[in-house]
């Protein structure tokens, strides 16, 4: 057991390495952060479309691929393969979380911190056992969890990991809620739920404030029109507005910092 782990190690480092060394090639004229971010939606788009069609993001997919000449076009391509085998062969990891940091892409400034994927994972079983999670199974037919500020999706991911190993499908039984501020790592987020198959979406929008999401900015995963969350559970865009129709109610004052961020003001 330990020779096949240590074989299966050494493939993904290179699925990364080779996926990183694509990248930098691509982003070496280029802005890192809007290759990423073009990156990422064409993947998204491409994933997302088939069951959720939207005109306006077939539109966007067209003017972000167009933008680049083919060799470009190809290599992102290749890209998208890399990541693949590396999901395929690493299993639950907040792996494009780590490869955004490993790339210097993450923004202190803004107050951006992905949580690492070993903590993630003892916040995940500090949610409940086998029997806690079964129970709600039972009662409601499926177990919800929301990450309001959720990065890359390595609470989400980390929680799909503890769910596994108690036992649950949670392809089946889980409906992942996810929503960040960031359209960029919100669609980070989305990209790894899919590629993991886990039924939910992710908002893109300011969980902090009274703003009510626009229906473009939910974007569903294959997974939850696949195992029929969208049946069993109420209007996603309808339960979001229901949660913010009202003002937020906090034990303390929350102000907005000079970059833009909500943070709590505990002198108040």
């Amino acid at each position: 057991m330990a020779a096949k782990t240590k074989v299966i190690t050494e493939q993904t480092c290179g699925h990364r390495k080779e996926f990183i060394k694509m990248f930098e090639k691509t982003a070496y004229t280029g802005n890192k952060h809007q290759i990423w971010s073009d990156f990422v939606y064409l993947c998204a788009s491409a994933l997302s479309q088939p069951l959720d069609y939207r005109q306006e993001r077939e539109d966007e997919y067209l003017r972000i691929i167009n933008s680049y000449g083919k060799e470009t076009q190809d290599t992102f391509l290749k890209m998208f393969g890399e990541l693949i085998l590396a999901f395929a062969e690493e299993g639950f990891a907040d792996i494009l979380g780590e490869i955004y940091g490993t790339l210097g892409l993450t923004n202190a400034k803004t107050g951006q911190f992905f949580t690492p994927y070993h903590i993630c994972k003892l916040m995940a079983a500090l949610n409940g056992d086998n029997g806690s999670l079964t129970a709600e199974i039972g009662r409601k037919g499926y177990i919800s969890v929301n990450d309001r500020c959720c990065g890359t999706g390595a609470m989400l991911i980390a929680f799909a990991d503890h769910c596994k190993q108690c036992g649950i499908d949670y392809e089946q039984s889980v409906l992942f809620v996810a929503q960040d501020i960031d359209p960029v790592v919100a669609l980070t987020c989305y990209l790894q739920m899919t590629l993991f198959n886990m039924p939910g979406y992710v908002i893109i929008g300011n969980s902090l404030s009274n703003e009510k999401p626009d229906e473009k900015n939910f974007w569903f995963t294959n997974a939850y029109f696949c195992r029929e969350f969208h049946l069993k559970t109420q209007n996603a865009i309808d339960d979001a507005n229901e949660i913010t129709e009202t003002e937020p109610d906090f034990d303390v004052m929350l102000r907005e910092s000079d970059t833009g961020q909500f943070v709590f003001d505990f002198a108040s």
